[in-house]
């Protein structure tokens, strides 16, 4: 009998009682791989996010993008990012929704209930609450993890905190928390499988720059020294090499840079060092250049 292959981590099977088992639309699967996704408490089939979690880490963005250039962007956010009953602010999407919990101090926890919808969220109702700095007179918290395309929620009975998508630590190796860094103040959303977290992320990111760019990169290189970057999130030195740039928006954009320290600076026009191990998030477009354009000089 000829060895069987799993169409997962495309390993082949070993003697009678190790092939890989068949799957109702006719994939097969090993028991490691099979482990693996139900581990992360996902379907045991063939689809996108089960090839993610079976395949090693350094591939998973560029399988990412091979097959969003094979399917409809606009497909893969109504197939994976479908709309959630929480209702949302008008424009705002859902990308991740996730019980989640923070060990906060039991002191600062507000006295009255939080309110129990994204909509009703207002300045006084946000709190912010960061992990207790020691072990005594905290409390667990627990609540609901909700990212969407304009901030991250954390909803709890008691209170709320709310992030910037910049604020998000996409470079932390557990995969067990949610790590955010803002302010200087530290905040751990405790989650199994947070490393599903950010694969959603990353591809919802890619999805809508697929849908609304003209170009299939999210890099445009106009010269050697010049690249536009449209909506997204840019690793350093991954996609965009170290060094010091000009910047300058395209239109209303924004632009934050996370440094290695995990410091966020908000970016104005002008200049920029960007370093390896920082990260981007652009909000529009932004032109980056190695060296200051000079205007034209007028003849007198």
């Amino acid at each position: 009998m000829a060895n069987k292959i799993c169409d997962f981590c495309l390993e082949e099977g070993r003697g009678l009682f190790r092939q890989p088992e068949s799957l109702p639309d006719g994939h097969y699967i090993c028991k490691n791989c099979r482990k693996t996704i139900q581990k992360y408490n996902l379907p045991v089939k063939y689809d996108l996010f089960q090839l993610l979690v079976t395949a090693e880490p350094y591939m998973r963005e560029m399988m990412m993008g091979d097959y969003l250039e094979h399917h409809k962007p606009a497909d893969v956010i109504a197939k994976y990012f479908p709309i959630q009953t929480m209702r949302m602010h008008e424009g705002e999407h859902c990308v991740n929704v996730r019980e989640a919990s923070i060990t906060v101090s039991s002191v600062q926890i507000p006295g009255v209930p939080a309110v129990t919808k994204i909509t009703d969220i207002g300045r006084k109702d946000i709190n912010n609450l960061p992990n207790a700095r020691n072990e005594s007179g905290t409390t667990e918290a627990e609540g609901v993890l909700y990212e969407t395309d304009a901030a991250l929620y954390f909803m709890s009975k008691m209170f709320i905190n709310v992030h910037r998508l910049s604020s998000i630590v996409t470079t932390h190796t557990d995969t067990e928390a949610v790590h955010v860094l803002e302010h200087g103040q530290e905040y751990t959303y405790h989650t199994p499988n947070a490393d599903l977290f950010h694969l959603r992320s990353n591809l919802y990111h890619m999805a809508v720059n697929a849908l609304e760019n003209k170009k299939k990169s999210l890099i445009y290189l106009a010269s050697e020294n010049t690249m536009t970057l449209t909506s997204g999130r840019y690793s350093v030195p991954k996609n965009i090499k170290s060094g010091v740039y000009w910047v300058n928006p395209v239109d209303e954009a924004d632009l934050s840079v996370r440094d290695a320290n995990g410091k966020v600076h908000y970016v104005k026009p002008g200049r920029v060092r960007l370093d390896a191990g920082s990260t981007l998030e652009v909000n529009g477009e932004y032109q980056l250049r190695y060296n200051k354009r000079e205007e034209p000089t007028e003849e007198k």
